[in-house]
């Protein structure tokens, strides 16, 4: 597949947390949608090292330079969760699409700042919560379409390990300050949320927050935290994040009026870091009631991960006017539940969040 006229596109952000910023500039090339231009890091060490990876892509270290390049007309915004409000708008006042990296920002104020400046420009504005597209979830999907398992009325999603989760890193790097990564919520729990919504086409009419800080000391940001989130169509979604649980339970348990599915092993995805897309590699369980009675068990196997898609996706919607994969609005509601939760945690009380 060939596309006349691709998307002009660029990187900001270059740095070593989870190689996004490489993994980013990969998928791009890999989408017939978009043509990578530019990539952009203050840090001259890192840009150096883009340019020894992207020989043929200019590199920059400051935005002004590369807003000055009329070739680029999306940005992906790859640089840490504290600056993505200020990364984001500056790239849309410029006229320019814009990816972000989940987590999208900090807060619902930020988020609300990026929609308003998508709307006044007239620009796109997508979050990146391309994990849709591993390929557990996808069958997952498939499965709860078909409606294999009924009408769904209880999530737990639950990435949970026991361990000191930035044992010997850097106290300096920004990742390991709740200040700054926004906390627990947003390793896990940004990306949960989204699938929990992706799936329960119902407002949320209250959230409820807990958390726990009780051995790590490699980081500030919370050892376990737990949002359940009660549905106007009456489904409750318990997510917990969690690195002093030590029991192995599954990352997914989803509970449906003719059955369920248990996915021990979703988190286990391989290569979402370093490669475009990976075969089917695992299975979950699905259990379905019979009509005597009784219940059957089945392993249903994961389907491929392409995580290029997303990429497609939004050059569609670019080029073709096709649906935005995650809108901006999307994000925001992600955003407002984690909002819900921390305050919950603080008041002690069931919060409704701003955008349900």
């Amino acid at each position: 597949m060939s596309i006349t006229n691709p998307i002009g596109s660029a990187v900001i952000g270059y740095g070593a947390t989870h190689n996004f910023g490489w993994m980013h500039a990969l998928w791009m090339m890999e989408s017939p949608y978009f043509n990578l231009v530019a990539i952009c890091d203050r840090d001259e060490e890192r840009a150096a090292q883009a340019r020894e990876d992207y020989p043929n892509v200019q590199v920059y270290t400051s935005t002004t330079d590369l807003y000055a390049n009329r070739d680029v007309e999306m940005v992906t915004v790859v640089t840490p969760n504290f600056t993505h409000r200020d990364v984001v708008v500056e790239a849309l006042d410029n006229g320019r699409h814009a990816l972000v990296e989940n987590g999208m920002c900090l807060n619902v104020k930020e988020a609300e700042d990026m929609v308003d400046a998508s709307e006044r420009n007239g620009k796109m504005l997508a979050v990146h919560h391309n994990r849709r597209h591993d390929g557990n979830y996808r069958a997952i999907k498939e499965i709860v379409a078909e409606g294999r398992i009924g009408d769904i009325y209880q999530i737990e999603l639950s990435p949970t390990s026991y361990g000191d989760p930035f044992k010997g890193a850097d106290p300096d790097l920004w990742w390991t300050q709740r200040e700054r990564s926004g906390g627990t919520f947003f390793y896990y729990g940004s990306q949960a949320m989204d699938w929990i919504l992706d799936l329960i086409p119902s407002e949320v009419t209250g959230v409820t927050g807990f958390s726990q800080k009780l051995m790590w000391t490699s980081t500030s940001s919370e050892d376990q935290v737990t949002a359940i989130l009660k549905f106007e169509n009456g489904v409750v979604a318990n997510f917990t994040e969690s690195y002093i649980d030590c029991s192995g339970k599954p990352f997914w348990r989803i509970l449906g009026t003719k059955g369920c599915i248990i996915d021990q092993y979703g988190s286990a995805i391989p290569g979402y870091q370093y490669q475009t897309s990976t075969p089917a590699c695992g299975r979950f369980r699905l259990i379905e009631a019979t009509e005597d009675g009784y219940t059957r068990e089945s392993l249903i196997h994961y389907k491929d991960s392409d995580w290029t898609e997303f990429y497609n996706d939004m050059g569609r919607h670019i080029r073709e006017g096709g649906p935005n994969p995650v809108p901006g609005e999307v994000g925001r509601r992600v955003i407002g539940l984690v909002d819900a939760a921390r305050e919950s945690i603080e008041s002690g009380e069931t919060v409704v969040p701003k955008y349900n």
